[in-house]
């Protein structure tokens, strides 16, 4: 698929090294890239090729290194610069920090700056490189975060060719390759125009779908599960149970939109989150006119949980409970004293006048 994707590119038209002898091919390589240490594992080397295209600040190279012989690559780390390494054919084990990762042209590679690595390759492996400076990636960082300097960032090795990583990148890549077919060709200032925005919007998509070291910071917390969410609402609704509370400003706090909250509410709890939220008030109010001593009035009582207005409040109130909120306060008055407990050894004296009953004959201690 690689191959075939960068079959159309004139490379042929741009290389720079076309020799069987490494001694020639090296320094060249290493100019265009970096400086590595280059050791054969075994075979023959019969063939070494670079073509580069300048694509504006964009390279883009088709490397054929020590071909004929299975080779040891150690550039320890690239200056300055992104390197996606694209391999069109053969096989290569790349060695990233004590970790080892196979590549092939069914994968691709994002090596970042400063990142310490080395790889082997096989006797026939060629690859398709493309070069992304360093500033194009600290640039796209400052334009999706309005921050003025942007870090150090390191992104996650493996592309692979199922990942949301790699199809965001495809079209870039296709549109990197229309871009190669103009190079040479005399368009002036829209040809450097349209060069400067396609390294924009790759760089843009490197961020926004490769996972890298600061992916955390330019992407919101994701939103709460769905009980989550709810409890927190909940939670909110009962700090300010007294307060003008309306949906969007709940939804707000728990960064879901009001739509979202609406659902998982009726989902959750079979009523509205403004629903679920009178009911608790009005279960507020019950408490409090049950309580001895409260001698507030009904509509202070009300207007102190969040209802403003008594008529609305006295049909919601009867509705919830079957009764009115006057009816719940009389209950006040109807509770049983309890009679205090008697000392030890002593009855209830009953007077025979107030009783059927008989008044029991019983002799009193004379002593304790």
């Amino acid at each position: 698929m690689i191959a075939s994707l960068f079959a159309q590119v004139p490379f042929e038209q741009h290389r720079l090294v076309d020799t069987a002898d490494f001694d020639e091919a090296h320094p060249l390589v290493c100019q265009a890239l970096n400086s590595a240490r280059f050791q054969v594992l075994r075979g023959k080397i019969t063939h070494n090729q670079l073509d580069l295209l300048p694509c504006g600040n964009l390279s883009l190279l088709k490397l054929r290194y020590g071909y004929g012989a299975d080779v040891s690559v150690d550039p320890s780390s690239l200056n300055g610069y992104y390197l996606l390494v694209l391999p069109t054919q053969g096989q290569a084990q790349f060695h990233f920090d004590g970790h080892s990762l196979a590549v092939s042209p069914q994968g691709a590679v994002l090596i970042s700056p400063d990142r310490r690595f080395h790889f082997k390759a096989s006797h026939d492996y060629e690859q398709v490189l493309l070069r992304l400076d360093r500033q194009a990636i600290a640039d796209a960082w400052c334009r999706l975060t309005a921050q003025d300097n942007a870090p150090d960032i390191c992104f996650d090795a493996v592309i692979p060719m199922n990942s949301a990583g790699w199809q965001a990148l495809l079209p870039m890549l296709q549109w990197v390759v229309r871009c190669a077919g103009l190079v040479g060709q005399d368009h002036g200032v829209a040809q450097v125009a349209l060069l400067a925005q396609t390294e924009m919007l790759l760089a843009t998509t490197l961020l926004l779908h490769q996972p890298h070291s600061m992916a955390a910071h330019l992407w919101p917390e994701p939103p709460p599960s769905a009980p989550q969410a709810i409890r927190r609402a909940q939670a909110y609704m009962f700090e300010h149970l007294g307060e003008r509370l309306p949906v969007a400003m709940i939804a707000s706090h728990c960064g879901l939109s009001v739509r979202r909250l609406q659902a998982l509410f009726q989902d959750e709890c079979g009523q509205s989150p403004l629903k679920w939220l009178r009911m608790q008030r009005l279960q507020a109010i019950q408490q409090a006119l049950l309580q001895d001593g409260d001698t507030s009035k009904v509509s202070d009582t009300a207007a102190r949980f969040g209802f403003t207005h008594l008529g609305e409040f006295s049909r919601a109130y009867r509705q919830a409970f079957g009764e009115t909120p006057q009816q719940t306060r009389g209950k006040l008055t109807r509770r049983v004293v309890q009679v205090p407990a008697r000392p030890l050894g002593f009855r209830q004296r009953v007077d025979p006048a107030y009783s059927h009953e008989q008044p029991e004959k019983h002799e009193c201690p004379t002593t304790l």
